[in-house]
């Protein structure tokens, strides 16, 4: 004769409602399930078994997961680093595009061609004339 055991189903957690309540995936917590770091149980038929977990394993692994204050004020640090390492780069590629735009007009004055193009360019865009790049006064 087989000896079963009663579980109170209302006293006990779903897969989903266990992935619902720590913001997990239903996948992580049957890998959870697995290695043991939640405490759940298998009841039912093949066909229609259903896993239950206990509410206070899920509590635990919720407790354990926050990892307290000083978690938690890592993670606001990391991510006041982030927004603030996106606006450096953001000023890095302002800067680096005015740089190149200053050696462009640099090389120009530097070359006599270059030198009389813009004073030709210049004399056109007085004058109403489209320069050669579209610009106009």
């Amino acid at each position: 004769m087989a000896v079963t055991t009663t579980i109170d189903i209302t006293q006990h957690l779903t897969v989903a409602d266990a992935a619902t309540s720590l913001g997990v995936s239903e996948r992580t917590v049957w890998r959870y399930l697995k290695s043991g770091r939640l405490d759940g149980e298998t009841i039912g038929e093949i066909g229609s078994q259903r896993t239950l977990i206990d509410p206070e394993s899920v509590e635990s692994l919720r407790n354990e997961r926050s990892g307290g204050p000083e978690v938690d004020a890592l993670r606001a640090e990391r991510d006041r680093l982030a927004v603030e390492l996106t606006t450096t780069q953001a000023e890095r590629d302002a800067l680096a595009a005015r740089v190149r735009t200053l050696q462009q007009a640099v090389a120009r004055r530097r070359s006599p061609v270059g030198g009389f193009v813009d004073k030709v360019t210049g004399a056109m865009t007085r004058v109403g004339i489209p320069s050669p790049d579209g610009r106009r006064a």
